[in-house]
């Protein structure tokens, strides 16, 4: 145990170290702003005077709980607020998430170390592992609550079950698709020793905890705590179908290498007979259904995203099947599996039923069983010990090579936004004020060289000032700004390196469809595109 635990810390910090310097990216530009706000407040659950997507909102409250900005906060007062530094304080959260699924995998696989390599090796936990937002933390206090939960059941040790109510309450005050652990939990306890108080009790911890931050909501703002900025459950046709898509889509593209995925859940009850049809399905959609929106290489993509995450779902479907067939024949299920299974499909079920849009990092309580999964069927797939572990490590290769690479481009993009608000004042001296159009670390860095945020009802802008618009965030302006603004400058920011994460034209979006259903592409597109606009005369405020 102790080898296997140094060689999980050794290959977390192999993974992050490189990208200690990534810049602000995504959603740690909220976050950094929330834990700057801690340091003189750190009670307060709001944002005062924010703007956010061109909208000037008052008490901005965001969907996230406190305790991933409340702990960057004590971070910025210890050390300082430079990203290797707070990123450096970050790594604690995928080791905490490898050490989980270290204990985890003990406990469901014969080869614990492999099965929680794979999971750090996968695209999804090593780019996530490289932000500041409070997904990964979540995660990684999901499973460490998982765990203690299920040696507590396991060996009814009181003192693990009380770690484990713990354990939840964090996860869920770190991101609030952890409310789940109070389904999942006693789900398995149900599966395994039947009806107790006892495993239930310590669950009445964060159950009470929520209940108490929920009355502080409702007494401070009149509101319940925030779940999602959208309003009501999107349940429209084409909502629901791009969530249903894109969660199959992450689920293959970045989780196992998706080749290796489909092979491998293939074996299970002869499902290499349906894979050619799933295959052709796939295709079908690719082409056909989404052509018209998906440059060939996209499509190609597609069909090998969709085919692995389908033939994952079937292989659990039918195991669960012949298990609850095990069941009414009064045979011992599989209740390894059924957990296993459940805490899969059921998720899956939650992201696209509730949770407002598909995203990478909505998917990663789905890893930890599909990985747990995958393991076994190898395990069942390969007897003999030699040809498991090279199967084991080729899989880990491609899937941990597939993981840099898109590391690397999540890199690039975050550093572009730092280096043209760095650049732009070489590149315009304006006579006027410098405004700018953004969100993410692209916002961050132009505030911080004091440019400033413009919103879609404001008029502000004079003759002489400049508008700087990034390509992949955008919003509308007020008409008397689009009348008056000029385009001066379009720049095209490339890399060398053919694959992003993040493209309208070839759409990929791996933190949100909005952008694309596929979590990364194949493309010789532009990084990122910036328009200048040079503001003319006309009417303006007094």
């Amino acid at each position: 145990m102790a080898a296997g635990l140094t060689v999980v810390l050794v290959f977390v910090l192999i993974i992050t170290l490189p990208f200690l310097g990534q810049p602000l990216h995504v959603d740690d530009a909220i976050f950094w702003d929330f834990a700057k706000n801690s340091l003189e407040n750190p009670a307060q659950l709001h944002l005062s005077d924010y703007y956010l997507k061109g909208e000037d909102v008052s008490i901005f409250r965001d969907t996230h709980p406190p305790v991933s900005w409340l702990y960057l906060s004590l971070i910025m007062l210890a050390a300082g607020e430079k990203e290797m530094v707070l990123h450096a304080g970050f790594i604690v959260f995928p080791l905490i998430a490898g050490i989980s699924m270290f204990f985890l995998a003990r406990r469901f696989t014969r080869n614990a170390l492999l099965a929680t390599i794979l999971f750090l090796s996968t695209p999804l936990v090593m780019v996530m592992s490289h932000t500041l937002m409070g997904d990964l933390p979540m995660l990684a206090f999901w499973l460490a609550a998982t765990a203690a939960y299920i040696y507590g059941v396991d060996k009814k040790d009181l003192s693990l079950l009380l770690l484990s109510g713990l354990l939840a309450t964090l996860a869920i005050f770190t991101g609030y698709q952890a409310l789940a652990l109070l389904v999942l939990l006693p789900g398995y306890a149900l599966l395994k020793q039947g009806f107790s108080w006892r495993f239930y009790l310590p669950l009445l911890f964060p159950l009470a905890a929520f209940g108490l931050f929920t009355q502080y909501n409702l007494s401070a703002y009149g509101e319940l705590p925030r779940f999602t900025h959208v309003q009501g459950l999107s349940v429209q046709h084409d909502d629901v179908l791009g969530r249903f898509l894109g969660t199959l889509l992450r689920t293959g593209g970045i989780s196992i290498f998706p080749v290796l995925l489909a092979l491998l859940f293939s074996l299970r009850r002869k499902l290499y007979l349906i894979l050619p049809v799933v295959l052709a399905g796939s295709a079908a959609i690719a082409f056909f259904g989404y052509g018209d929106n998906l440059p060939a290489s996209s499509s190609l993509l597609f069909t090998v995203f969709l085919t692995g995450a389908v033939m994952a779902v079937a292989a659990v479907v039918s195991e669960l099947a012949a298990q609850s067939a095990h069941a009414i024949k009064r045979q011992a299920p599989d209740t390894d599996f059924v957990f296993l299974g459940l805490w899969m499909l059921v998720y899956m079920g939650l992201i696209i039923i509730l949770l407002p849009h598909s995203s990478a990092k909505y998917i990663l309580p789905i890893l930890a069983p599909l990985i747990l999964i995958f393991m076994r069927e190898l395990e069942l797939g390969f007897s003999i010990p030699s040809t498991l572990k090279t199967v084991s490590v080729i899989t880990i290769i491609v899937t941990a090579f597939s993981a840099l690479v898109l590391s690397v481009a999540d890199y690039k993009l975050a550093q572009v936004y730092k280096d043209y608000s760095l650049e732009l004042r070489e590149r315009h001296s304006p006579e006027g004020t410098v405004w700018f159009v953004g969100e993410w670390g692209f916002r961050h860095y132009m505030e911080s060289e004091g440019y400033r945020y413009l919103t879609s009802a404001s008029s502000a802008p004079r003759e002489g000032d400049i508008i700087v618009k990034p390509g992949l965030m955008d919003w509308p302006l007020s008409e008397s700004v689009n009348q008056r603004m000029e385009l001066i400058e379009r720049t095209e920011v490339r890399r060398s390196l053919p694959v992003q994460n993040m493209d309208f034209q070839a759409n990929a979006g791996f933190y949100g469809n909005h952008w694309g259903l596929l979590p990364y592409v194949i493309t010789s597109h532009p990084v990122e595109t910036f328009e200048v606009f040079h503001v003319g005369a006309g009417n303006t405020p007094s």
